[in-house]
């Protein structure tokens, strides 16, 4: 009898969907190139996103045009784009140009009204829809949708900086779009290929934002797929290629400049912290997806915690940013600066009510007190702060050399004031402002530097909304009639010395020589005057009075200049009868005596006494400031 054979165990081969081949044990279930389950780009979530990035974009867009109206005009006039196709391909051919470009063709349009709170909050909301494509591509089942805000809030406070570019914005907002077409790529090799590709891409289109890119990816990989990450070593080559070359060939001075966010904010300057939020975020982003994305989805109450647990850290980061980084002093100059350029000297002087304590803010309240005539009648009833309060020390940054030029070139120290210009756009981001362009050419038709002038009027025509203002002043080029005619041109020119003489002390020696040779210009004389009573040079002011008093200059005294004679005859009580002084202003200083006279024993307490009916004479200024 034959041996009954046993039949032969079954054995079963599982094979994934779709997929005839074994899963690769090396990968984790959590692949950022899988593509997400259905239920997280269904149904009532899609919804809600209709809603949702309008309702940010109009937060966005009224915040900063509550806040930073001003502060968009202010970053306009420190740009200068040309309607040129040559401009484009030079833009093109060179490092981060492509950004720049973009940049400069949308801040153009900050000129208008809304326009810049319009285009910024579209840029932001773009930022906070990308993040949240990233994180469904990576975590689809987590709750983490409202953490796509944060990218938003920390780019945002960046723009409370007036040194930061907004090129950063726009860079980082392409380094997210590449980051999102990162993770739609399943094939191992096209990966390291894509990351190398558009590694150099966004070195040579955006800058620095290229090195965040590839340390990002490589960052991913390493939680991802450990054993094959150091495949991602590979895109960091050459953007440090590009980085080290970019330094030796001398287009770019620092390594921070093409390796950092530092790329992105004033060259000259470093920058604060805030400038590195963005970029942090983006790896600790990558950590928590990575680290939730095999968590189930959340649901009930649950769910409903996580959301509101994580808007309020957006509303908490929010809030401590903008008590942070945001400077109202800035925001308030940036106003002051709109008014100056627009000339609304009532505007400047209304918006300077009150304790004024920042130098710059009362250098342009006294130009517009001097522009209107009212500088040594006014000056006084404000809390002016010493000779700075005239004109600051120069430091290089680019509005206190703007601020400059303006002060100079309202005393009439023409030299100076195209000295500030050209200073001011060597410093700016781009080498190049409007603003200061404009002033270049106001300063060579002065001079009659007519060849010079032309050269500035032919750029300015090839912008969008400074060409009129352009065509408007060739008709000034090689016709000395029409400079010497115009209201503005020909009393500037006349403001210009028949020889050269070395200045010093604020330029004063320059002012007063101004004010002789050119009355018509008021506003010589009045700086001239107020910065002998702001220095408390009573002898160099009393030499001043004697050559000018009873003259055209100066036929009549002001109230200032009254009181700081007074001062002047308490040791000379002689030198009062050789002037006009009202009978009000002597009743005025004999109160003050008395009440000085009656507190001598309450030392401490007698400048609060007096400031409160005496604050706005010089009388109070001389002994108390």
């Amino acid at each position: 009898m034959s041996k009954q054979t046993k039949p032969a165990k079954e054995t079963t081969v599982r094979v994934s969907a779709g997929n005839a081949t074994a899963p690769d044990k090396s990968a984790k279930k959590c692949d950022p190139a899988d593509p997400p389950p259905a239920k997280a780009v269904k149904g009532r979530y899609v919804d809600l996103r209709v809603v949702f990035w309008p309702v940010v974009f109009l937060l966005l867009f009224f915040f900063q045009q509550n806040h930073f109206a001003f502060h968009f005009f202010y970053i306009e006039q420190e740009q200068l784009f040309l309607w040129d196709s040559s401009y484009l391909m030079t833009r093109m051919i060179e490092p981060a140009g492509m950004v720049t470009w973009i940049t400069e063709f949308c801040v153009q349009f900050f000129v208008h009204p809304h326009y810049g709170a319009l285009i910024m909050s579209a840029w932001l909301t773009c930022i906070g829809m990308l993040t949240a494509g990233i994180i469904r591509r990576i975590a689809p089942a987590a709750n983490l949708f409202l953490l796509c805000l944060l990218p938003v809030v920390l780019v945002h406070f960046n723009h409370f900086d007036a040194n930061y570019s907004c090129r950063g914005t726009i860079a980082y907002t392409l380094l997210l779009v590449v980051m999102y077409g990162y993770f739609f790529i399943t094939n191992l090799t096209a990966r390291v290929l894509y990351a190398i590709l558009f590694g150099v891409l966004l070195f040579w289109s955006a800058g620095a934002v290229s090195f965040l890119f590839a340390t990002c990816i490589l960052w991913r990989e390493l939680f991802n797929r450990f054993s094959r990450a150091y495949y991602f070593i590979i895109p960091l080559l050459p953007v440090a290629m590009l980085a080290f070359w970019g330094v030796y060939s001398a287009r770019f001075g620092e390594f921070r400049l093409l390796l950092f966010p530092d790329g992105y904010y004033n060259h000259m300057l470093r920058p604060g912290i805030a400038i590195y939020f963005p970029w942090i975020f983006l790896f600790i982003l990558l950590l928590v997806c990575r680290l939730l994305c095999k968590r189930e989805k959340s649901g009930g109450v649950f769910k409903h915690l996580e959301t509101v647990g994580q808007l309020l850290l957006v509303i908490f980061v929010f809030w401590l940013g903008k008590g942070k980084f945001v400077n109202r002093d800035t925001d308030i100059y940036s106003e002051l600066d709109f008014y100056m350029r627009s000339e609304q000297w009532d505007k400047i002087i209304e918006r300077c009510g009150g304790d004024i304590t920042d130098h710059l803010h009362l250098c342009c309240l006294n130009m517009a007190l001097a522009e209107k005539g009212e500088l040594t009648d006014r000056m006084f009833s404000f809390n002016q702060k010493g000779v700075r309060s005239l004109s600051v020390p120069w430091n290089k940054e680019p509005r206190v050399s703007v601020l400059l030029s303006d002060i100079y070139f309202s005393m009439g120290d023409i030299a100076l004031a195209q000295w500030m210009a050209f200073e001011a756009n060597v410093s700016m981001p781009n080498s190049c402002g409007t603003r200061m362009l404009k002033r270049l050419i106001q300063t060579n038709l002065i001079y009659g530097a007519y060849p010079v002038a032309e050269k500035y009027i032919d750029l300015l025509e090839k912008t969008k909304y400074y060409k009129d203002w352009s065509n408007e002043h060739r008709r000034f080029l090689w016709n000395d009639e029409a400079v010497e005619n115009d209201s503005l041109l020909g009393i500037k020119r006349r403001c210009i010395p028949a020889e050269s003489i070395l200045t010093y002390d604020l330029q004063v020696a320059f002012i007063e020589q101004v004010a002789a040779n050119n009355p018509d210009h008021v506003a010589s004389l009045q700086y001239t005057g107020a910065f002998y009573l702001l220095s408390k040079q009573l002898h160099f002011f009393k030499d001043f009075i004697g050559k000018f008093y009873g003259t055209n200059v100066l036929p009549v005294l002001p109230e200032a200049y009254q009181e700081a004679i007074i001062i002047l005859s308490e040791q000379e009580p002689s030198y009062l009868e050789q002037f006009v002084i009202s009978p009000s202003v002597i009743v005025r200083f004999n109160e003050y005596k008395k009440q000085v006279t009656s507190n001598q024993n309450n030392s401490a307490a007698l400048p609060g006494l007096l400031k409160k009916k005496f604050g706005n004479t010089y009388w109070y200024y001389y002994m108390y400031v």
